[in-house]
């Protein structure tokens, strides 16, 4: 990757972290159940559609959601199947993006979230992990899931727009600025994990 791709992926990864440690943790806090999943997966999946644009390499949608997953391991307590849920968003989004050879941005948005959801549902329930259920995995995917798909349709087309206008930008001269910008969010995102992690140790 070029160091603009890098810069890009660690920004990047930082937001999905910080709506994860932010926002997810808020709401599971507040005791919300099916909201978390939807919301935290459609922003996930417009993070990684605009990761696209800026590091189109392979693997680059599984190498932020394994930052993400960093970045919530170092900020919330220790949940395996939230961390395994984020790097299983990821998996689905690239595996999807590279047979749609990135083209059809809805579907793509909508079978990335199906494959995430059904995935983690299956394994959740083949190990056994915290009662779940067959009855409990066809409601997370047939509901949570079909909801957040449905979110994502418009998420990962809309947010490759996005990235697309501001690649597009017909001058040069706030490159260096935007960049620069991106640069200090990124490492004041990443330098409060890692202060807030040891502040957990």
């Amino acid at each position: 990757m070029k160091k603009q791709q890098i810069l890009a992926v660690l920004f990047l990864s930082g937001v999905w972290g910080l709506s994860e440690a932010l926002i997810g943790g808020w709401m599971y806090s507040a005791g919300m159940r099916q909201a978390p999943a939807i919301i935290l997966t459609v922003a996930a999946m417009g993070v990684m559609a605009i990761a696209k644009r800026y590091a189109p390499a392979a693997g680059s949608a599984i190498i932020v959601a394994a930052l993400a997953m960093l970045y919530k391991f170092l900020n919330q307590p220790f949940f395996a199947c939230h961390l395994l849920a984020i790097l299983l968003l990821g998996v689905s989004f690239e595996i999807v993006y590279a047979a749609a050879k990135g083209r059809g941005k809805p579907i793509i948005g909508l079978l990335a979230t199906y494959a995430g959801f059904a995935v983690f549902a299956t394994m959740m329930t083949v190990l056994g992990y915290n009662n779940w259920t067959w009855s409990k995995a066809m409601n997370y995917v047939g509901v949570s899931g079909s909801i957040a798909a449905a979110f994502s349709a418009a998420a990962v087309p809309l947010a490759d727009l996005l990235a697309q206008r501001l690649q597009d930008q017909p001058t040069r001269r706030l490159a260096i600025p935007n960049w620069a910008v991106l640069s200090a969010a990124s490492a004041g995102a990443w330098a409060f994990a890692v202060v807030r992690g040891l502040m957990v140790i």
